[in-house]
């Protein structure tokens, strides 16, 4: 067998990315990219979150992290506010448009969980996302970087719950 992991993950992450714009577009989500995803269903799920919560839901760098929360500000999505208990913490929050784009969210995250798992049964997707969690955890381990090692839960890769297939 070849060793071509790191070329099937970029071919796999390139279709993705073009299935998510597209999908974006078509729901006339402009200024939205694929990377906001992240950051949106943190908040959705939790109401606010501080730029380290959304750093580490998202698996992101916290300059990276501030770009995105940046953008989203930009388009009216979500505000920010310095912490009542400590002002070099902010506070982002959803604005009533960063809400109303929920739907259309829920409806694009479901659709994409099936477009990910194509072809794929519930055993075979669970134990593609345990091995790809080993992956993530043994380059975590191995690089000894300040990235957040993969906690393995299935739940912060892909948000929605997935149908059965």
């Amino acid at each position: 067998m070849r060793r071509n992991l790191a070329h099937l993950l970029s071919l796999a992450h390139e279709r993705a990315d073009r299935w998510l714009v597209a999908e974006l577009a078509a729901a006339g989500l402009k200024g939205l990219a694929p990377s906001h995803g992240d950051v949106l269903a943190c908040l959705y799920r939790q109401g606010e979150a501080t730029m380290h919560e959304l750093a580490a839901f998202a698996r992101r760098t916290k300059p990276t992290t501030t770009i995105l929360v940046d953008k989203l500000e930009a388009l009216g999505y979500v505000t920010r506010e310095a912490s009542g208990t400590d002002a070099r913490c902010q506070i982002v929050r959803l604005t009533s448009t960063g809400e109303a784009l929920r739907p259309a969210f829920d409806e694009i995250s479901r659709r994409f969980v099936h477009f990910l798992y194509a072809g794929l049964s519930r055993e075979e997707s669970d134990t593609l996302e345990r091995l790809l969690g080993k992956v993530l955890d043994g380059q975590s381990t191995n690089n000894n970087s300040k990235e957040q090692k993969h906690e393995n839960d299935p739940d912060h890769l892909r948000h929605p719950q997935r149908d059965s297939h």
